[in-house]
Formats: C-alpha cells, structure tokens, sequence
C-alpha cells in the first residue's frame, strides 16, 4: 500500500470522516488508486511519476465529494439547525441526531433515517415518499402539508407527532405505539396501524375508512370516534 495515496485521500474526506457514504466512496477509491498505482510501477515508473501519474488520473475530486456529503453528512449533534430547501432525496441518514431541526420544503424522498433523533423536528411542505423512519424518534415532531405515501414509521416513537394535512396513503405504522399523536386532515387511504396501540389519537376531519386497523388495540373514546367516522375495526381490542 502507498503511503502516499492514503494521506493524499485522508486531507480531502478528512472533514467527512463521520458520513458513512463519503466514507465508504473513499474505501473504493483508495482500491482503485492503489491497484492504479501498481500497474504504472509494474509497466516500468519509478514510484514518484507513478504517484504524480496516479493522482491526475482521478481529476479533481473534492466537487464530487462535497455533493454527495450535502446530500449525505451526518447531522451528529446538530441540534437546533436549519435545513431547509435542500434536495437530500435518497441520503442515507441512518441513526443522525437532529433535534429540533428543520426541514421545511426540503425534498428527503427515499432517505433512510432509521433509529435518528428528531425529536421536535419541523417536516412541513416536504416530499417524504418512500423515506425509512423506523426506528427513530418523532416525538413531538411537526409533518404539516406534507407527502409521505409509502413511508416507514415501524417501531418509531411517535408520541404526540403531528401529521396535519399529510398524504398518509400506503403509511406505516405497523407495532407503532401512538399517544396523542395527532392525523388532523390527513389522507389515511391505506395506511396501515396494524397491531398499532392507539390513545388518545385525533383523526378530526381526516377519513380513516381505508385505513387498516387489523389487530390494533386502542382507548374506548378513540374506538367511539373512528366508528362515527365508520373505519373497519374488525378484530380491533379496547382498553
């Protein structure tokens, strides 16, 4: 292995060293460099025009490098900051602590942010289609006007989380322990609360009649309430 090869790379992803993806694209460049840099010595290069031959075939990286950590750094203890606007579609966002951080109007489509901190977090206006939060802490978060078709919330705490105005249809919140969580206007068209335990939950003004509560266990006013609004609560327990 060459020295050289890994202090070059190590001063440019330096900054980076907590974001699993810049990370991991550093791991593979290094291969290719090191592979790269035997074949020139192997053809006959001293190992000085070797390097110099090795480094210029790869350009100037630090661009690509700085895209892919905008969309993918680790949000590690960044507590109170303002994401707002960005596009971080497909990022991988696994286990980031961002309490009390915003993301309005941001795009996060595809994003994993399984087991993350955002608690008292801000997702209003967002495109969240198809996004990973399993596992993570919405406690108290705000999702205001925003889409999250086919989104993920398995085992996430979701205590006292606000959905206003969302797009719920084809949601998860399979196993999802819910109080006080709050669906005020929601589109719950296929939204799945299957083995769910619900108290004290607000379903005002949404249309839970599509929404699957399959072996759901829930409070005897919200089991009043959802039967006005004549949601299927076969097989649904009260306590």
């Amino acid at each position: 292995m060459n020295e050289r090869i890994e202090n070059y790379l190590r001063g440019i992803f330096s900054q980076y060293e907590d974001v699993k993806t810049v990370r991991e694209l550093k791991d593979e460049i290094s291969i290719n460099l090191q592979d790269r840099f035997n074949d020139l010595v192997n053809e006959g290069h001293d190992e000085e025009i070797a390097f110099k031959m090795t480094i210029e075939s790869i350009g100037d990286i630090g661009e690509i490098v700085d895209s892919i950590a905008a969309k993918t750094k680790s949000l590690h203890q960044i507590i109170n900051k303002d994401y707002s606007n960005l596009d971080m579609s497909n990022s991988d966002l696994r286990g980031v602590v961002a309490q009390s951080s915003k993301f309005d109007n941001s795009s996060l489509k595809g994003a994993d942010f399984s087991g993350a901190e955002l608690s008292n977090g801000s997702f209003k206006g967002m495109d969240l289609r198809n996004v990973k939060f399993d596992g993570a802490n919405l406690t108290e978060a705000v999702f205001k006007g925003s889409d999250l078709r086919n989104t993920s919330f398995r085992n996430a705490n979701v205590e006292n989380t606000e959905f206003n105005g969302s797009d719920l249809n084809g949601a998860s919140f399979e196993g999802v322990t819910l109080v006080g969580t709050n669906f005020h206007g929601s589109d719950l068209n296929g939204t799945s609360f299957k083995n769910a335990v619900i108290q004290n939950v607000n379903f005002k003004n949404s249309d839970p009649r599509k929404a699957i509560f399959d072996g759901a266990t829930m409070d005897k006013l919200t089991y009043a309430l959802l039967k006005g609004y004549k949601a299927n609560l076969t097989n649904v327990n009260t306590i």
